[in-house]
C-alpha cells in the first residue's frame, strides 16, 4: 500500500517536471529540448494506449469492474423447510403425549383397556330435586310451625 502511494507521488513529480520541460521547450532552443527529452525517455514512465485527452492521460488508470452477482439456487420444493419443521413438531408432540400417558398410567401396560363404569341409578335424588326441593316427600313437622302454635302449647312448670 505504501509502495503504491510512493509510486503515485513519484509519477506526479515526474509529470510536473515533464510539464516544466515542455514549457521550457517552447522557450528554449531545439538542442536543449532534445537533451531534455532523451532524459525523459530513459525514465520509468510508460504511456498508455488511451488518448491523452486530459493532463493525466499518460498515467495508467486502474481498471474498475463490477462484481458478478449470482442468484442462489432454489430448492426443488420451496416448502420443504416448512414441511420438515412441521414434521419435527408433530414427532415431538407425539413423544410428549406418549410420555404423558405413561406418567398417568404409572407404567402400566399400554394395551390395558380400562374397565367400563356404569352410572348407578341409586337412591340419590336428581339434581333438579336437590336444587328446588321437588320430588321429596314432605315430612310432618315435629314441632310448632307458627308462632300461634308455639303459644298454644302447654307450659312447662
Amino acid at each position: 500500500m505504501k509502495v503504491d502511494r510512493l509510486l503515485e507521488l513519484g509519477a506526479l513529480c515526474v509529470a510536473i517536471s515533464l510539464g516544466a520541460v515542455q514549457s521550457s521547450r517552447a522557450q528554449a532552443p531545439s538542442g536543449a529540448t532534445d537533451a531534455a527529452m532523451s532524459d525523459m525517455a530513459s525514465s520509468d514512465i510508460t504511456p498508455t494506449a488511451e488518448p491523452a485527452s486530459t493532463p493525466w492521460g499518460w498515467m495508467k488508470l486502474p481498471s474498475i469492474t463490477m462484481p458478478k452477482i449470482t442468484m442462489p439456487k432454489m430448492p426443488a420444493d420451496p416448502l420443504a423447510p416448512i414441511k420438515t419443521s412441521a414434521r419435527k413438531v408433530g414427532d415431538g408432540s407425539k413423544r410428549a403425549w406418549e410420555g404423558t400417558k405413561e406418567i398417568f398410567t404409572f407404567g402400566g401396560s399400554k394395551n390395558e383397556v380400562p374397565a367400563e363404569r356404569m352410572a348407578s341409578n341409586g337412591d340419590a335424588p336428581s339434581a333438579w330435586s336437590r336444587m328446588f326441593g321437588g320430588g321429596e316427600k314432605a315430612k310432618p313437622a315435629e314441632g310448632p310451625a307458627t308462632v300461634g302454635e308455639w303459644m298454644s302449647q302447654s307450659r312447662v312448670e
